[in-house]
């Protein structure tokens, strides 16, 4: 009767054992996927905020002409594009992705140029068949350079959704003469939204999804005044 009474005990015991070991294993896994997803949040956060970075930002706005009538005169200057400012997204049956461009400087160069270097591109895409989320460094030998930032063989990125939204500001009653046609200069401000959804390599029933948002702080500029 003792020893049934022991084994009755000890198999209870064993079984709570089992379930705290479990319960532990699947809390760390939890912790685990979250603290990969944050990761790789900031990282994407961090990035995106530098697109549509010139470098050069007194080009963005038009200069009046000085010293009109005298030997120092200096004509007007129009103001210029940002060729950093398009953003592309890209969705298809393999890849998902957000690319932009922001300046950034080499050695012996300045900050902005009228063409895009090889290491101004960047870009965040999402791999379905690979299930793993890419950043773009720059490109190497004319192809992009991607960078994985989550690790498939502990986090397997299951959904990555991506979204910019628009803001058009029209800016025509800064103008000197009243701008109201089609082409008077706007602002166009940017902002992207993003959800990540990761699951564990190890454990499928283990899931968890975070989502983010950036404002693009580079705003696109179009149009001009008469």
């Amino acid at each position: 009767m003792g020893i049934t009474i022991g084994l009755i005990v000890a198999a209870g015991a064993s079984l709570i054992a089992v379930n705290q070991i479990t319960e532990h294993r699947r809390l760390m896994l939890e912790t685990q996927v979250q603290q990969d997803l944050r990761a790789a949040a900031d990282l994407l956060q961090q990035d995106m905020r530098r697109a549509g970075f010139r470098g050069e930002a007194r080009l963005a706005v038009w200069v009046p002409a000085s010293g009109v009538g005298t030997p120092l005169e200096e004509p007007a200057q129009a103001a210029t594009p940002n060729l950093y400012a398009p953003l592309k997204r890209t969705d298809d049956d393999r890849i998902r992705a957000l690319e932009y461009t922001y300046a950034r400087s080499t050695l012996g160069e300045s900050i902005g140029s009228a063409e895009l270097s090889s290491n101004e591109y960047f870009g965040i895409k999402w791999d379905k068949t690979k299930k793993t989320l890419y950043l773009q460094l720059g490109k190497k030998d004319d192809q992009p350079n991607w960078q994985p930032i989550t690790d498939p063989d502990t986090v397997e990125i299951v959904d990555f959704d991506i979204q910019v939204f628009n803001q058009q500001i029209p800016l025509g009653e800064f103008c000197d003469s009243p701008c109201t046609a089609a082409g008077c200069p706007q602002q166009e401000v940017r902002r992207v939204e993003f959800k990540i959804r990761g699951r564990a390599k190890h454990d499928g029933a283990v899931t968890r999804t975070l989502t983010g948002a950036e404002r693009i702080r580079a705003d696109a500029m179009t149009g001009a005044c008469p």
